[in-house]
């Protein structure tokens, strides 16, 4: 390889060549170096507007690719809490492309990307979702409202993120990294407590809904005695027609809300049993 060439006398030559008052052998003498060289200075000059060609990437082909990250930040931009194997899914969905974890970050953090601790904003400051969430409730007092939420959670949600350890030592969990099965939580509350739940493996559909609908409307009220409104998120498949069914046939009121709601529903709720 040949040695890398004095920045002095790299710069003493672009000057020379861009003064174009000397010829190539004359070049040669004042910068004491090959005309072969002096050539290529000209050429990178004329090609690359420097004296040096840039720098030839070495390795493999990038996995991931600018369209790709473009895509994988706008989805962070709405949805910044998603896990590694999450964004992989995202990818593999989008570009039938599968990337590694560590091919992930890297991209990530080319473009400035770090992961950070969330702020967390409440839908509930829109001012019209605001009046929307007053105007569906108000008819109704606090001993009437039966919530239902369902959730979902495997083993992972248990690994604590920090941990304490000596200066200059990383922490290290000792756990198994497969996924457990997947346990899905349907809940239904009243200012009184929890009135039914049900825990059980896989995802809730509206089978399953419906089924948990025709056993909490056993607990419930006829309207307007307590528990008689059954206060619903916005999740597709909680429109069906059988729910609609039942809670006319038991005589329970039906509210659905939209999902920024229902967490300033709640905090009403309680606030009311306080009183």
């Amino acid at each position: 390889m040949a040695p890398r060439l004095p920045l002095s006398k790299l710069e003493m030559t672009q000057h020379m060549i861009l003064s174009k008052s000397l010829s190539a052998s004359q070049m040669t003498k004042a910068a004491e170096y090959s005309k072969r060289s002096i050539i290529n200075i000209s050429n990178n000059l004329r090609q690359f507007g420097n004296v040096g060609a840039p720098a030839t990437r070495v390795g493999r082909r990038r996995s991931i690719t600018p369209p790709m990250i473009e895509a994988l930040c706008d989805r962070l931009l709405e949805k910044p809490g998603l896990y590694v194997d999450e964004r992989t899914i995202f990818l593999w969905d989008e570009f039938r492309v599968q990337v590694t974890n560590s091919s992930l970050k890297r991209a990530l953090a080319s473009v400035g990307w770090s992961k950070n601790v969330t702020r967390q904003r409440a839908k509930e400051q829109n001012a019209d979702l605001r009046d929307f969430y007053i105007h569906n409730l108000s008819d109704f007092q606090s001993h009437h409202l039966v919530y239902l939420d369902e959730s979902g959670c495997d083993k992972r949600i248990g690994f604590r993120r920090t941990g304490w350890s000596p200066l200059g030592t990383a922490p290290l969990q000792v756990a198994n990294f497969h996924r457990d099965q997947w346990y899905q939580i349907l809940r239904a509350y009243c200012q009184d407590g929890i009135v039914l739940s049900r825990i059980f493996q896989g995802s809730t559909d509206s089978a399953v809904f419906e089924d948990f609908i025709g056993q909490l409307l056993r607990h419930c009220g006829r309207w307007p005695e307590p528990k008689s409104v059954l206060v619903i998120d916005n999740a597709s498949f909680h429109h069906s027609d059988r729910i609609e069914e039942l809670c006319t046939k038991a005589g329970v009121k039906l509210v659905y809300l939209d999902g920024g709601n229902e967490n300033r529903d709640r905090e009403r709720l309680y606030s009311l049993s306080d009183r």
